[in-house]
């Protein structure tokens, strides 16, 4: 299958495709899943022979598929019409065609749970609780981010710093902002940039009411490991 025509599915998916027909789960097998998603998204398929079926199944866009599939899922309370937007207006911001946009961003992410979170922050996007900038901006937090260490960030409400090595990680990635320095040759503080709040909010649905500035109080009013862990159950 060419980049064309995953372009070209994806591109359907998002505009014209009513989701509510897409009954798979994370628990689902590889192979399961993209065959759900591939007999919604190619009709020419649903009359192909079972062999035909297998030899897509083989080539290495099967991983995509699955991925896609999973993000798709965390799309399916939102509309074809809001969905057209949003696919025009990343479009238009990226300027390349909205299928290759999401292709790229649904690929780099190296953990099936990033999709689900993916998922929720272009829900954010789609209810314009976040810019279109910010959209691209905390996709980047989530690609740079080991998953093992996006369970760390609600530490990050006060200022914090850990030895084990996430911190300086966290920091690279932009989530973080120094907030205190250490002038007795000891460890600075950080905690949660603006973006590293918005990762937080919109893609694991955690209330936040913070401020930033000169004199910041950040106030985290529920976000713990236990909570990000309840959201990637299946």
């Amino acid at each position: 299958m060419t980049i064309e025509q995953l372009s070209n599915i994806v591109e359907q998916s998002l505009n014209s495709i009513n989701l509510e027909k897409l009954e798979v789960t994370k628990a689902d097998t590889m192979k399961e899943q993209i065959l759900a998603l591939v007999k919604l998204l190619c009709k020419e398929y649903l009359e192909a022979a079972e062999s035909e079926l297998k030899v897509i199944l083989n080539y290495k866009e099967g991983e995509f598929f699955r991925k896609y599939a999973c993000y798709l899922l965390g799309l399916k309370d939102t509309t074809v019409d809001e969905r057209h937007q949003f696919s025009e207006e990343i479009q238009q911001k990226a300027e390349d065609g909205a299928g290759n946009v999401i292709i790229n961003m649904v690929d780099r992410l190296d953990n099936i749970n990033k999709e689900t979170v993916f998922a929720k922050l272009t829900v954010a996007r789609i209810h314009r609780a976040i810019s279109t900038e910010d959209f691209f901006r905390v996709h980047s937090l989530l690609e740079r981010i080991p998953y093992v260490d996006l369970k760390l960030l609600p530490r990050y409400k006060e200022p914090f710093y850990d030895e084990s090595g996430d911190t300086e990680l966290l920091f690279a990635t932009g989530a973080l902002e120094i907030e205190t320095i250490d002038s007795k040759g000891g460890s600075n503080k950080y905690k949660l940039s603006r973006l590293g709040e918005s990762l937080l909010r919109w893609g694991f649905n955690i209330h936040l009411e913070l401020e930033h500035g000169k004199g910041t109080n950040v106030e985290l009013n529920r976000a713990t490991k236990e909570d990000i862990d309840e959201m990637f159950e299946v």
